[in-house]
Order: structure tokens, then sequence, then C-alpha cells
């Protein structure tokens, strides 16, 4: 009887531990989507000299911050507008998605701007290489 406890306690420990492993690989591949749906610009975008303009068609997410050293993936068709604190930086159209953004090292934050038809689906993730 004490050898049987003895295989399934181990055998217990082994499962709990295997499952953890597959835990923490899952949170470390997180897919959590940084755009605030609920507070983006209806009716806006910002254009390639770094100005929102009114367009019916288009939907702003509120400033995301953000890190150069970070690989960012952008689900939909969007501008990307990098800044710098307030200051405009530059933006860019990414069409072939989902994409990995550009890096721009003097940026801090980026503004996206897309398509009212993908506010639903619309995603940016940080991904990790494994």
């Amino acid at each position: 009887m004490n050898k049987r406890f003895i295989k399934i306690s181990t055998l217990m420990i082994i499962i709990l531990v295997l499952s953890a492993c597959d835990l923490s690989k899952i949170e470390n591949n997180s897919n959590d989507n940084l755009v605030n749906k609920i507070n983006v610009v209806e009716d806006h975008w910002i254009n390639y000299e770094g100005i929102s303009e009114n367009d019916k068609n288009m939907v702003k997410s509120q400033f995301i911050p953000y890190k150069p050293k970070e690989n960012y993936e952008v689900s939909h068709d969007s501008y990307v507008s990098y800044f710098n604190g307030d200051e405009f930086i530059k933006t860019e159209l990414y069409e072939d998605t989902p994409e990995i953004i550009s890096s721009v090292e003097e940026a801090d934050g980026i503004i996206l701007s897309f398509n009212k038809e993908h506010k639903s689906g619309m995603q940016l993730t940080i991904t990790y290489e494994p």
C-alpha cells in the first residue's frame, strides 16, 4: 500500500509540474489587446502630417504607450502614428496584416487609425519570440 501511495503521489507531482510549464508558456505568449475599443474616437484618423482629420469611415485609438524594443503586431490594415510625448514623428500604413509594425527608437507612444469595419476585430498585441 505504501508503494502504491508513493507512485500515485509521484505521478500527481509530475502532472502538476507539466501543467505549470504549459501555463507559463501561455502567459509568456499572452495576446492582450492594447487597443481600448471603448475609448476610441469615432470619425477621425491621424494623417501623414500628424493632424487628426474627420473621416466618417475611420476610428482612432487613444494614445497607447510604446516601447521600441518590443514587437507589436497589428491585426488589420491600419495607420500607425508614432509620437514622442505630444510631438508627432510619423504615420505609417500597414496593409499586409497581421504584421509586425516598425520599431521607432524615439517614439514613446502610438495611435492607431483604422476602418470602422475592423473595430470589433482590431488588435494590437506584443509578440514574444520563442
